[in-house]
């Protein structure tokens, strides 16, 4: 069925005068008759009673006024989709975050942008804290989801999902493991188990140390995790992370302890100023400032 046929239809119906359907539709009362005619044949039964001069719907032409706008809404819809389906194939977004992403909401913002949009190519990669900006170098069109301690959001056009907190990752047998907030003073004669310089976070911890008065002993610092939980059961020290980016053996062993500080961490999307970006990286930008 033509679709046209059913608007030509719904609008005879409301100007109840060929004439006048004609004259809006800028065709001619013939043409309008004809589709009128095609319509009901296709239809299988009359939707306009002829017996009178003045026009007057059958009891099937009523029905087609009742239910008629809802298929032409929905195939009006559904050419506006294809189109846009049209506009974004072999669209490529390359989002680079850092590892951690999983625990945070920009990977269900990700996921939930390719199931409304799977037409759009999506490369997702992950690198560590210190290269996750390269992409975002000379002027790359690419998108960056990584933690921020105030600076960045004021140099890149940004979108922020959630705030993380400083914690502290403590044996389950340790002194300060009964308090419900530690002092980063407190912390002064501990042995540090830390995330590498490569994530950005041991800096900005070495630095927050110092400002608490001392200057931390580092047992260890690398990328991985899993080797400082290990430590840290086995009472070899304690670490300080991000409170979101960890999940704690369900044993109980390791106690997650908040730290008294007002600085906190905000995660976010990030583009550059100032850039022609794909049609794909435009439709994700929108999608993020209204989801």
């Amino acid at each position: 069925m033509d679709i046209k046929k059913l608007e030509i239809f719904l609008n005879l119906s409301k100007t109840m005068n060929y004439s006048e359907t004609a004259a809006q539709l800028f065709t001619t009362q013939g043409n309008i008759s004809k589709q009128i005619i095609t319509l009901e044949k296709e239809l299988g039964t009359s939707l306009v009673d002829r017996s009178h001069r003045q026009i007057k719907l059958t009891s099937a032409g009523e029905i087609v006024t009742q239910m008629a706008p809802k298929i032409v809404s929905e195939f009006q819809n559904m050419q506006q989709k294809i189109q846009q389906n049209k506009q974004y194939v072999d669209q490529l977004l390359r989002i680079v975050t850092v590892p951690s992403v999983a625990n945070y909401r920009g990977l269900e913002l990700i996921i939930n942008f390719h199931m409304q949009y799977p037409e759009i190519k999506l490369d997702l990669t992950e690198v560590e804290g210190d290269h996750v900006l390269d992409t975002l170098k000379n002027g790359g069109t690419g998108v960056v989801f990584a933690r921020d301690f105030g600076i960045l959001k004021n140099k890149y056009d940004s979108v922020i999902t959630e705030e993380d907190c400083f914690v502290c990752l403590l044996p389950k047998d340790h002194p300060l493991a009964h308090q419900k907030t530690i002092a980063l003073a407190d912390l002064s004669q501990e042995n540090f188990l830390l995330l590498g310089r490569e994530t950005m976070l041991y800096d900005h911890v070495i630095n927050l140390t110092k400002k608490a008065g001392f200057e931390p002993r580092v047992s260890y610092d690398g990328r991985q995790l899993k080797i400082i939980l290990n430590m840290i059961e086995k009472g070899i020290g304690i670490a300080i992370v991000m409170d979101k980016s960890v999940d704690l053996p369900s044993d109980g062993s390791i106690i997650k302890r908040p730290i008294d500080l007002s600085e906190n961490s905000q995660m976010l999307f990030m583009r550059n100023y100032n850039v022609k970006y794909p049609k794909a990286v435009e439709l994700f930008w929108k999608f993020l400032q209204t989801n």
